[in-house]
């Protein structure tokens, strides 16, 4: 199965398989390069996916009484917080 169709999830779980199986040891040298280079690809994808959900994260802030949206990057004060 390709990265671009698992969800996070399945690849999350892939590459805690993958390390494991490499700490277990008795693979040969070329099934521990493989493997590495599996579970780099899988690790990518995973940060990509978190990377793209942080960019959407929006916190929820009370402001007098009212509640906005505001970016996660938004540079935000210690007592914006509800």
């Amino acid at each position: 199965m390709k990265n671009d169709e698992m969800t996070y999830e399945e690849a999350y779980d892939r590459l805690k398989t993958i390390l494991n199986e490499l700490e277990n040891g008795g693979l040969k040298l070329s099934e521990v390069f493989d493997k590495f280079k599996e579970a780099m690809t899988l690790y990518e994808y995973c940060k990509n996916v978190l990377d793209d959900v942080e960019g959407e994260v929006k916190l929820i802030l009370k402001d007098d009484g009212q509640f906005r949206e505001v970016d996660f990057e938004e540079d935000l004060k210690a007592d914006d917080y509800v």
